[in-house]
């Protein structure tokens, strides 16, 4: 990790500690600006003691609630942020750390409800002591027993959860921002382990919190003030004199209450989605190397994982593509990976065009030469070749020592698979006489190549096992393939009456040739090809 995250991670933890604090103090301010100015006037002011010993006494409860809380935040925080720095200054590799940044990772994002719990036992440690406090301590206790007990029911019913809720929210964002940057991407690929609190119990809340407390609070108020005048207790004038400021003055607060938590909600929703989205658009433009940082374990966290999984997917599936296009066409590779029968056993029945070529005396000339040799001029010629047939849609289904078996028809279907193949054939040949004048430049000896080509039905597919698995075909064609190859000559391309009796327009070929192929009773005739006609364009066979 980065020493300057590690530093920002650092104060940015530490920080948090004091942005609870602040809340606690600002709600003990509010409520102490409630009940030392407002709401006395709103009973017609009374025996009320001095403001400085009411402010004493509201520090002496604050200190009292601090000596609770600091603690508490403190034994649970401070070994998160040692284990932080501790983890962040390993000279370890970020990939041999991620699972133990991701444990701290989701041990950070609990803090907020930890200190959520915080709060609520301050505030209620606080209401309690207003309750007791004019019972236990009467000569220093500025409030009556009645006032004490309004205070303790606006810490237990309003403070409380205010203060908790927005406590909640912004340690929240900040832990979220604080992971964002501080942490490697490799550590928050998926959901951190945590507490899980999904996107709509916080949506109530903060619905309660800004729609149903603050109505309900202002109209108790009034309403209280009505009744007391009906009972007498309270003039018109003072009613009508105060109420207007201590309406302002709620409105004000549930005003502001509403701004904080809506905003902190909206950026928990609005900012992964956005930053999700952006990602996308990466994708879109072919990046494959975008993440989505995971710092949350709710339903917009299972959307990052499931995006960061799908950018996984999709590179496997990129790897996979351009591994087997190493040994298949982009055609097979693109079957199979799209196909949901793709890579299961089985196959069909088809009428496809088998290729097979060889280099001729190649056998004697490697038995003169260094393996190394041979591995380099055998390396060089499948790869033109491979290109040509590739070109022309062809599937290799196997390196056959120094020969090369190849299908047109399968997977991709190719209507005149029989006319493409014999033009892949002459273009092999045209390309060997290339590679030729090539090797002929850096000391490499001169290569032949005979050519055969049936066609008939075979069996294609995949075959093997769920282990070992190939894409190939089966039938009697394939054998006849490898006799009519093994009769041509060097730079012949030698066709099956399977191919010549189909319409071959364009090419021009040789006479009939009676040969006795191996394993056949019978004499078959084939046909050498001569080349293409100067008429006819082979540009639209590729």
């Amino acid at each position: 990790m980065d020493a300057d995250n590690i530093s920002y991670g650092t104060r940015r933890l530490l920080a948090i500690n004091i942005i609870n604090i602040c809340i606690n103090i600002l709600g003990a301010a509010i409520t102490f600006v409630w009940f030392t100015r407002l709401q006395p006037g709103l009973i017609g002011g009374g025996n009320l003691l001095a403001l400085q010993d009411r402010a004493i006494f509201v520090i002496v409860v604050i200190a009292m609630a601090a000596a609770i809380g600091l603690p508490m935040g403190f034994r649970f925080f401070w070994p998160l942020v040692r284990k932080f720095k501790r983890l962040g200054g390993e000279r370890s590799r970020v990939s041999d750390l991620r699972d133990k940044l991701s444990e701290l990772a989701g041990e950070l994002l609990n803090a907020p409800i930890k200190f959520s719990v915080i709060n609520l036992v301050v505030w209620l440690v606080s209401g309690l002591v207003f309750i007791v406090a004019p019972h236990v301590f009467p000569d220093y206790c500025p409030w009556d027993q009645a006032s004490a007990t309004k205070i303790s029911a606006w810490t237990f019913f309003l403070c409380a959860p205010v203060v908790v809720t927005l406590g909640y929210f912004i340690s929240e964002s900040w832990i979220r921002t604080t992971l964002e940057v501080a942490f490697p991407e490799e550590a928050l690929v998926a959901r951190p382990r945590s507490t899980r609190i999904n996107t709509l119990p916080r949506l109530l809340v903060v619905s309660i919190m800004i729609g149903v407390m603050p109505p309900i609070v202002i109209s108790h108020i009034i309403l209280h003030q009505i009744t007391e005048i009906q009972n007498g207790n309270q003039s018109i004038e003072n009613f009508l004199s105060q109420m207007p400021l201590a309406i302002g003055f709620l409105v004000s607060l549930s005003v502001a209450l509403a701004i904080v938590l809506s905003l902190f909600l909206a950026r928990s929703v609005s900012d992964p989605l956005q930053k999700t989205s952006s990602s996308m658009k990466k994708i879109g433009q072919g990046d494959l190397n975008v993440r989505v940082k995971v710092v949350s374990n709710d339903e917009i966290g299972v959307v990052g994982e499931g995006f960061n999984n799908m950018v996984e997917g999709l590179r496997e599936r990129d790897y996979i593509r351009e591994t087997f296009g190493r040994y298949l066409s982009d055609e097979v590779v693109t079957e199979i990976l799209q196909s949901p029968e793709g890579v299961k056993l089985g196959g069909e029945l088809r009428n496809i065009t088998i290729l097979v070529c060889d280099l001729r005396g190649f056998t004697a000339l490697a038995e003169s030469l260094e393996p190394r040799k041979v591995i380099e001029i055998l390396n060089r010629y499948f790869e033109r070749m491979t290109d040509v047939i590739f070109h022309h849609g062809g599937t290799i289904d196997e390196f056959t020592g120094d020969g090369i078996l190849v299908f047109f028809g399968a997977p991709k279907t190719i209507t005149d698979h029989a006319l493409v193949s014999v033009i892949c054939a002459l273009e092999m040949q045209e390309a060997l006489k290339k590679l030729n004048m090539e090797n002929s430049l850096v000391n490499l000896p001169e290569l032949r190549m005979g050519i055969g080509i049936n066609s008939g039905e075979v069996v294609v597919g995949n075959l093997g096992s769920e282990k070992r698995k190939k894409y190939g075909a089966v039938g009697s064609p394939i054998n006849m393939a490898f006799r009519v190859e093994s009769f041509a000559g060097a730079d012949e391309i030698l066709l099956a009456p399977s191919v010549y009796d189909q319409r071959l327009d364009c090419l021009e070929l040789g006479q009939i040739i009676e040969a006795k192929l191996k394993g056949f009773d019978k004499p078959v005739c084939l046909r050498k090809v001569k080349g293409v006609k100067k008429d006819c364009n082979t540009s639209s066979w590729a």
